[in-house]
């Protein structure tokens, strides 16, 4: 059983938008998940594309390139965690201020080559 993770940090965006995404790709097979973000018609999918093509290149690093089957893996685990929040101000009405709050995430894929059992 070999698998491999990638994760990004730091990634501008609510994690709430990031899961909505994830649910789709996740405990699918790699080839499968690549298909469906390379369709799908969010801007969020970005940063979630390029975490999934890193665990693939992290699991064929590891192994290497002639055993490395991409068929033969699946995305065994997909979450976006909340990082943390940038406050900043706004002008509003009458004089007063709004806090805007610009959200980050951090997203984790985890793909293995044996689906796990629930």
């Amino acid at each position: 059983m070999s698998e491999a993770i990638a994760r990004a940090r730091f990634v501008r965006g609510s994690a709430k938008k990031f899961t909505r995404i994830l649910e789709l790709i996740r405990s699918r097979q790699v080839d499968e998940a690549l298909r469906i973000l390379t369709f799908l018609n969010k801007p969020s999918k970005e940063p979630i594309l390029k975490t999934l093509k890193s665990a693939i290149a992290n699991a064929e690093s590891g192994l290497g390139k002639a055993k490395f089957e991409r068929g033969d893996y699946f995305v065994v685990d997909a979450r976006a965690d909340q990082g943390p929040v940038m406050k900043r101000m706004r002008a509003a009405p009458r004089g007063r201020g709004v806090i805007i709050r610009k959200r980050f995430a951090h997203l984790t894929v985890k793909i293995s080559d044996e689906k796990e059992r629930k």
